[in-house]
């Protein structure tokens, strides 16, 4: 889950989060200084300095205030209590189809730097594996119920997960291509269920005598 997200911040630390979230939005990109970030807050440079040790500090701190605003920790934990991993499974790709945009342009101002800026790139990783961990909680407890499909390990459906669900995805096919959120939804729900569980479900209700985005096809053997 996404307990690492629930820490403390005290109203000078959100001042400041605030700040440098709306500066890189308007920048678009994070490649913001400490001394940028001071004056957005209207604060000195060495104010910041006794709220977060360092830039890298201040940018994974703001990661997580991100994900708090978006409310993600609770909403995650929800997930993972559905009644079901290939529920849990559905659930989690509504989830991220509906708080992507609100993440998405910090998210971009981010990788447009990440790979020159390594305190950009830790603050990057670290999401990464956050995001890894829901992932392989999923798995777990789908193949811990038989419903993984023979012959899937659970590496190779973690990272399936992990891949059909992440930002970069959505973006292509939401933002790029202009798919509806729900049609993104349905085929990324239909698509898991199927290479996953041999299933085919969508929204997380089987689907009988109707043409869904996995009918026709074959579990993989």
């Amino acid at each position: 889950m996404h307990h690492d997200l629930v820490r403390k911040t005290s109203p000078a630390q959100v001042k400041i989060l605030a700040a440098a979230q709306t500066l890189i939005q308007a920048k678009g990109g994070a490649d913001v200084t400490m001394a940028e970030i001071a004056r957005a807050a209207g604060l000195s440079r060495q104010a910041i300095y006794l709220h977060f040790e360092d830039r890298e500090a201040l940018l994974l701190a703001l990661a997580r205030y991100a994900d708090d605003r978006r409310g993600l920790d609770t909403e995650v934990g929800h997930v993972l209590e559905s009644s079901s991993g290939v529920l849990a499974m559905t659930r989690y790709v509504e989830l991220l189809t509906r708080t992507n945009p609100g993440i998405w342009v910090l998210a971009r101002a981010a990788d447009a730097v990440r790979r020159t800026d390594p305190a950009v790139e830790n603050t990057w990783q670290n999401r990464v594996q956050v995001r890894l961990k829901v992932c392989q909680a999923i798995v777990a407890r789908i193949d811990s119920e038989g419903a993984l499909l023979p012959g899937v390990e659970q590496e190779t459906a973690v990272d399936l997960l992990w891949m059909l669900t992440s930002l970069r995805n959505w973006e292509d096919l939401v933002q790029v291509r202009g798919w509806a959120p729900d049609k993104f939804s349905r085929y990324i729900c239909g698509i898991l269920a199927r290479t996953l569980t041999g299933q085919c479900e969508v929204g997380g209700e089987m689907q009988k005598g109707k043409e869904t985005p996995c009918a026709g096809t074959h579990p993989i053997r």
